[in-house]
């Protein structure tokens, strides 16, 4: 009998093996770069950040309205009466359907996100393990460009957007991409539409860098699908397309009504406003450069964008000499991505970002241009793990170069390492919002002070507060700004006066909710008496944070 079956089965068990171990391995990394927010995740939160109220909000509401109306899923509450309020910000769905049994069970949203969070560092360094791994076959190599992806500069900056850290489908859109310009597969045709798909229904930033990796991908390896022979890779790729324009465009058709004129498209000055600087790519937290040499550039910077030390160390082994990089199909790959992040980190500055602006719609919903600067690291953190495998080729048997692996995705984790980090306490909800929950008089909720445009993230808590009795809400906060609301907060400006209850009563609201501190001693002093004076409002409470519920009766 043939030992193989033998052989294969230990193969594979050590490969289940090396699986467990890393995952447990990047769920340690995780709390580890998070520390403290694993030893309370209840309470301690970035609810300082309106964005993380936002996403929140966002995890909350999918995971409330998805067995309720599905329909309706983009009709979110907020901004009301204005529909479609959802698609004004990143859709999260994959991430809120991951949750979402969390929030079924009654965890609380901030609990609910923080654990997402948490599992977001997770999945993406396991799957930047995976195809560094399979790439390579070095798992050690594996672990240290998984680490480089999740923990890295950027990411360790972005703990409000719960988007930027669930980008585990984009190391699987490239190992997907490879197999199908390799093989010309079916399977993989589909595969590569799925995981497109789940980065659109994660983030409209994942899914334009999905795009840009599948087109330079293609630009850098003619060889794949521009000969004769060749030409059903073309075949299956346009399959995949039409898979991921079918899928997309159905569930994130209220995309194109948010975004699909030129007054809700994203200016490019503001992309230029949000773009990236020679500086940004010397900006980080960490605590070794911050503390040593970097803290001016993180100050002036708009993102924090510098790859560190140990992994351009090992990207260099990795492109030297330059004629293996030129032979070698997938690090041509990840070295065309790396440039064309750089590129279009810069923003208008550079003529390949106004012309993308031009002719690919997506990128008329590019706020923060900056951002492109993720694929750089992700190029960077692969690169690294072809150098640290060269490396270990190269010495092969010898048992000092996998101490010194090891040695290496410590080092590399230590130079991001910035814990303890800064939160704040999550105190939990007002009982005001638990009563407008119980109160059977229908109709919606305006909070007081209603911001203005300018001030509108700080309708923030309001926001998060609604997922305690999801009624419709006049305030909101998101990436983009209704023009109703902003015409509505001029007008409420002069609340209570009769014209402002009228148009409250004709907006259907019930429940208006006044918090006093964010008032001056002087203005409220003529706002709780003209309160008490309006026979449409009853007060029913008051809190210990100083705010008031009134019933609106019609």
């Amino acid at each position: 009998m043939s030992p193989q079956p033998r052989v294969v089965h230990s193969s594979r068990l050590r490969g289940s093996i090396r699986a467990l171990l890393a995952i447990g391995i990047f769920v340690l990394l995780a709390v580890v770069h998070t520390w403290p927010l694993a030893s309370d995740p209840a309470r301690l939160s970035r609810i300082d950040n309106a964005d993380t109220a936002l996403n929140a909000w966002i995890v909350s509401w999918i995971a409330h309205q998805l067995p309720r109306d599905p329909l309706a899923l983009f009709d979110a509450n907020i901004f009301h009466p204005e529909r479609g309020t959802l698609a004004y910000s990143e859709p999260l769905i994959v991430p809120a359907v991951i949750g979402a049994p969390l929030r079924w069970a009654g965890a609380s949203p901030i609990l609910t996100y923080n654990l997402l969070l948490l599992a977001g560092f997770a999945f993406t360094a396991l799957a930047m393990s995976h195809l560094v791994t399979v790439w390579t076959g070095d798992w050690i190599a594996g672990l240290l460009a998984g680490s480089l992806l999740a923990f890295n500069a950027h990411t360790l900056t972005r703990f409000p957007h719960l988007q930027a850290h669930h980008a585990q489908w984009l190391p699987l859109t490239c190992l997907a991409l490879d197999r199908l310009l390799n093989m010309a597969r079916w399977r993989d045709a589909v595969w590569l539409a799925g995981f497109i798909i789940l980065l659109a229904l994660t983030s409209g930033y994942l899914a334009v860098f999905a795009v840009i990796v599948v087109a330079v991908s293609l630009a850098v390896r003619p060889g794949a699908w521009a000969r004769p022979h060749t030409r059903s890779v073309l075949a299956r790729l346009a399959v995949s397309a039409l898979i991921v324009l079918t899928m997309v465009g159905v569930v994130l058709a209220p995309y194109r009504t948010a975004f699909g004129d030129d007054e809700r498209a994203r200016p490019l000055g503001e992309a230029a406003f949000y773009a990236a600087h020679g500086v940004s790519y010397l900006s980080t937290i960490s605590r070794f450069h911050y503390a040593t040499w970097s803290q001016p550039f993180y100050e002036s910077s708009s993102e924090s964008l510098f790859p560190g030390l140990l992994p351009l160390a090992l990207l260099m082994v990795a492109l030297v000499p330059p004629g293996r990089t030129w032979r070698d199909d997938r690090r041509r790959m990840l070295v065309g991505m790396g440039i064309a992040g750089v590129v279009l980190s810069f923003g208008p500055a550079t003529p390949v970002y106004r012309w993308l602006y031009a002719l690919f719609p997506p990128m008329l919903g590019i706020r923060a241009a900056a951002r492109f600067g993720y694929l750089a690291l992700f190029a960077v953190a692969a690169l690294a793990g072809f150098g640290l495998a060269q490396l270990r080729t190269k010495w092969a048997g010898q048992r000092w170069m996998t101490a010194t692996a090891v040695s290496l995705v410590v080092l590399a984790n230590l130079e991001t390492f910035s814990a303890p980090r800064s939160f704040v306490p999550f105190e939990g909800f007002s009982p005001i919002y638990g009563a407008i929950a119980r109160d059977p008089l229908p109709g919606a909720v305006v909070e007081f002070p209603v911001y203005l445009r300018e001030n509108i993230h700080l309708n923030g808590p309001f926001v998060l507060a609604s997922t305690v009795h999801w009624r419709p809400l006049i305030n909101g906060y998101s990436g983009f700004t209704p023009e109703s609301y902003a015409r509505l907060a001029i007008e409420l400006r002069t609340f209570p006066d009769p014209h402002t209850i009228r148009l409250l009563t004709d907006l259907s609201v019930s429940h208006v909710v006044v918090h006093t501190r964010a008032y001056l001693p002087e203005d409220l002093a003529i706002l709780l008496p003209a309160l008490a004076a309006r026979p449409e409002l009853t007060f029913a409470m008051d809190d210990d944070r100083g705010s008031r519920l009134y019933r609106l009766e019609r």
